[in-house]
Parts: C-alpha cells; structure tokens; sequence
C-alpha cells in the first residue's frame, strides 16, 4: 500500500474523514457542567427532540466518501459502477454534505454546545476542501458518465437508427 499514490484532496478527505467518523462517535456534541458532574450526549445521541438524524446522515455519508476515495486511489483497478455524474464530482458533492449535515445539526439545536461541535464542523470544512481538490482533478482513465468512460454518448449504431 503506497500512500505516495494519494493525491493531497484524497489525504484530506480520507484523513479528517477518518477523524471525523472517530469524533461522532465519542466526543461530545453537548455538554452540561452541573458543579459535581458533567452531563454529555453525542452528536449521534437524541435528547427528545430526536436531531441526531444529521449527524447520522453525515456519518454514513462519511464512511462512503471515506471507501470511494480510498478504493480509487489504492486499487485503481477496481472497476467502480458508472454514475450519470464523473466521479470527482460526486465526491466534491459527497464532501461537501457533511459540514452542512453538521450545520443542521447545530442549528436545529444549539442548546449547551460543547466544543468539540465546532471543532467537528470545522473538521468537515476541511474535507469539504479536500473535495473541492479532488474535483479539480483530471478523471481517471476509464472514468465518465458513458459507456467506455468517454465524456459523450456513444456513437449511434451502424446502419442508422436504433429501433
């Protein structure tokens, strides 16, 4: 495995990305300091007003984005399934869902936010940006919306029409 191989919009996709999904899961996203105890709920965790929704949404997001991005660029062998959309934009797409995923969370509560929701947004911003690198990049050999991975539909077949 040759990390060589990584351009620096996949090291940040893949590698916040990876320390995000480890953040939603254990830091919290809302904090209560009573004097004598601390009370914590992660951004996974619903406290009634059932919001963890985006936080769940954004973390499956991830952990597709995260698999895309590796898969491409460590076995670009594997032949992916083609999308009506290139590649390098659906993840740009991809990536920048999960900050505003994260946004939503903070807006539909912002009760006793913790540090560490800011941080995670922050986070995402980063792979939002990692996205927007890996856009800008030429599409892989094979990749595109049609058959054969051209960038235009395929020629019409010989003899004419096709019905």
């Amino acid at each position: 495995m040759d990390l060589n191989k990584l351009s620096l919009g996949d090291k940040l996709v893949a590698g916040l990305g990876i320390l995000e999904f480890l953040l939603l899961l254990f830091v919290p996203w809302h904090s209560v300091d009573l004097g004598f105890d601390t009370l914590s709920i992660t951004a996974l965790e619903g406290d009634g007003d059932a919001v963890a929704w985006p936080a769940f949404l954004a973390l499956i997001v991830l952990i597709a984005l995260v698999a895309v991005v590796l898969i491409r660029a460590l076995s670009p062998s594997t032949n992916l399934p083609d999308l009506p959309v290139p590649w390098n934009q659906a993840i740009f797409y991809a990536a920048v869902a999960v900050p505003v995923l994260l946004l939503l969370k903070l807006i539909l509560q912002t009760d006793y936010l913790s540090f560490w929701a800011f941080v995670l947004i922050a986070i995402g911003a980063g792979i939002a940006y990692g996205g927007f690198l890996i856009s800008k990049e030429p599409e892989s050999v094979g990749a595109g919306p049609y058959p054969g991975g051209t960038g235009a539909p395929p020629p019409p077949p010989p003899g004419g029409s096709s019905f």
